[in-house]
């Protein structure tokens, strides 16, 4: 931050906000694109208050709350592209901000056969979204998430090589490897969980700036 209150940016440094947003418990579809249009709502505000923000993240389990009850998880996953992202991406549009937004869930490629997916998306300031990882080790017995397979790298805002990775991706040093491998920059790290005797008390969204001009 800097000293009128306004987010650092110049044209080598993106101007980074993440937001503290509570964890809703939704049951079904309209809450959660009530929900949505809540978080368009503080995007446009937060950049109204912070122009010189380039770029917003929200946590884990921010968008469609915690699915606790099996038959409401699959009732309420999306696809991606969908109506309930394009309202996000038309946000992101209409403000110039590039945004991190969690999907919980997406739905999988034989819905409702199996488990939806637990998915970060990478919006630019177009409406595009540029980036999607699927959270590859879903916290077992708790999270019932159809693991991803992969991670990606994706040039973000002022060129910064961005990955994204989710909540227990991060206890895992060959999930951070692989994306320093392959060039990010930034590895943010989404979650929603918070230990309150775990000794790192995590926040809500972990950013990581590698060195990857050193030797791994």
């Amino acid at each position: 931050m800097s000293r009128h209150g306004d987010i650092g940016s110049s044209p080598d440094t993106v101007g980074t906000c993440v937001f503290q947003y509570k964890m809703p418990r939704l049951h079904n579809l309209k809450e959660v694109n009530e929900n949505i249009d809540r978080i368009c709502e503080l995007v446009k505000g937060t950049k109204l208050g912070l122009p010189g923000m380039d770029l917003i993240i929200f946590p884990e389990y921010s968008t469609h709350g915690i699915m606790y009850d099996k038959e409401e998880c699959m009732a309420t996953a999306v696809k991606i592209p969908g109506p309930e992202t394009d309202k996000l991406a038309k946000a992101c549009k209409d403000n110039k901000v590039w945004g991190v937004f969690s999907i919980t869930g997406e739905q999988h490629e034989e819905h409702p056969r199996k488990q939806p997916y637990n998915t970060l998306i990478l919006i630019d300031d177009q409406g595009e979204i540029v980036q999607k990882y699927r959270k590859i080790l879903p916290w077992c017995p708790i999270e019932g998430w159809y693991p991803g397979n992969s991670t990606f790298v994706t040039e973000g805002p002022k060129g910064l090589k961005i990955s994204l990775i989710i909540c227990d991706d991060g206890n895992y040093p060959e999930i951070w490897r692989d994306c320093t491998m392959k060039g990010a920059e930034l590895v943010i790290r989404c979650q929603g969980y918070m230990s309150r005797t775990h000794p790192s008390r995590l926040p809500p969204a972990l950013l990581i700036a590698p060195r990857p001009h050193l030797p791994l």
